[in-house]
């Protein structure tokens, strides 16, 4: 009997594995031995480290972790200052990188950081079609390796369009900094129960970030609901943008992507579970965090308050609902905005009534390299940025598209009631290539309710 029990536990833990991919809770350690004179090792396909000069036999342990197939984190465990510091040569056909795509390499200098320690932690890089080279004057804490589009659409819908748990995400320098958020449109009288389901006020989001202080004090930043409705004074934005209008689709204009949406199923009682969950932790006096809580939250002892980061309390409140965005096995250590953002589809549709004008702001987000020289590291100096354009065609009759100076225009006032596709093209320039992406957005036009 005993043995039939553990056959049974040893076959599901064995299907489970199957099913999932590969788990690894900890990655393995490696070690690299250097001896005096020139040293090179081949860390993983694509990723080749070069030690020159090296003066004593020194031991350098690392743990090389794959989180999918778009990233790869590299961990140094020792900074001995002897260590001369490597040249990372990263080959982009064995990375995988395709047309139109890009390798993104960000080094992290602490647990929490991505920020130097000391100033004479420098870096030097250089890249052409077929490689990066990155070299550091010492070992980072960690390196980040992924692989990007140059190319990303933005669709700027107002919030009367969108749905409750909606997702919305701010594109930023190597997508590090970047940021996530939800769209909630509900109050937290609303959230707080099963009824007016649909309901959508059409501006209030919650996010997890450091609005009063900026990363320095971490009793003054929490998890906010915006329009604000816990009614605590310290709760307040440093600038004053506090609607999904007023910050996200002006004030952060030029770095959304566009408002996204879950790609499986969901139902509208658990997209009110996602509010729910934003407003309890709020409630409970969240604070933001950063660093390696990343993959979800940190508890703090003794209270029910949690440290989330913004991509973190995103993933747990989708959790909280019995979905994940990030499968569990590639966020139980390390998440990042980007590794979340992939796995979402611009909004597929919308509902307006007869008469009534929609109009939104639509652009590309094109990538530019962006690199001053050998300098301590830094978000904007050394990174892929991604810029807004007006690359952008409209491919159906439905609607006019009117060009500014970054980004397009999208007007249309429907006079019949029906479905009506609206097909983009996006298009930008990189690297002495066209890249284009489409997307149709399908608009159903219903009777105009008073």
């Amino acid at each position: 009997m005993r043995r039939s029990i553990f056959f049974s536990v040893t076959l599901c833990i064995l299907l489970f594995a199957g099913c999932t991919g590969p788990f690894h809770a900890v990655p393995l350690r490696e070690a690299l031995s250097l001896l005096p004179g020139d040293n090179s090792f081949q860390l993983a396909k694509g990723i080749t480290a070069y030690f020159n000069n090296v003066q004593k036999e020194k031991v350098v342990s690392y743990e090389l972790q794959s989180i999918s197939e778009r990233t790869t984190l590299i961990f140094f465990h020792e900074s001995d200052p002897e260590v001369p510091g490597p040249l990372f040569e990263l080959s982009h056909s064995e990375l995988g990188v395709g047309e139109g795509q890009l390798l993104m390499v960000q080094p992290i200098l602490s647990t929490t950081s991505f920020l130097p320690v000391e100033t004479e932690f420098q870096s030097q890089c250089s890249r052409d079609s077929l490689s990066t080279l990155v070299r550091f004057t010492r070992l980072p804490y960690c390196l980040l390796i992924s692989r990007a589009d140059a190319l990303y659409s933005a669709e700027h819908l107002p919030g009367k369009f969108l749905l409750e748990g909606d997702l919305l995400y701010h594109i930023g320098p190597n997508w590090i900094p970047s940021h996530s958020a939800l769209y909630l449109g509900v109050d937290q009288e609303t959230a707080m129960t099963d009824g007016n389901l649909g309901f959508n006020d059409g501006v209030t989001f919650g996010e997890s970030y450091p609005f009063l202080t900026h990363g320095y004090n971490l009793i003054e930043e929490g998890v906010f609901v915006f329009p604000n409705t816990l009614q605590n004074d310290t709760y307040v934005s440093l600038f004053k943008y506090d609607t999904y209008e007023s910050r996200w689709l002006k004030y952060w204009s030029t770095s959304f992507s566009g408002s996204r949406r879950y790609a499986g199923e969901i139902t509208p009682q658990e997209r009110r579970k996602i509010s729910r969950f934003i407003f309890e932790v709020a409630g409970k006096g969240a604070l933001w965090s950063v660093g390696f809580a990343w993959s979800g939250y940190w508890d703090l002892p003794f209270t029910e308050r949690d440290l989330y980061s913004c991509v973190g309390i995103v993933e747990k409140a989708y959790e909280s609902a019995g979905k994940n965005i990030v499968p569990f096995w590639e966020d139980m250590f390390y998440l990042n905005s980007f590794e979340q953002f992939s796995r979402t589809i611009p909004v597929p549709e919308i509902t307006a009534g007869i008469g009534e004008t929609i109009e939104f702001r639509v652009n590309s987000l094109l990538a530019e390299w962006n690199y001053i020289g050998y300098d301590k590291w830094s978000f904007s100096d050394h990174a892929w940025i991604w810029k807004s354009t007006n690359g952008v065609e409209l491919e159906t009759t439905s609607g006019t598209l009117t060009k500014k100076d970054d980004h397009c225009v999208f007007c249309w006032t429907p006079e019949m009631k029906g479905d009506y596709p609206v097909t983009f093209r996006f298009f930008g320039e990189f690297e002495n290539l066209t890249v284009e992406k489409t997307h149709t957005l399908t608009i159903h036009v219903v009777e105009k309710t008073s």
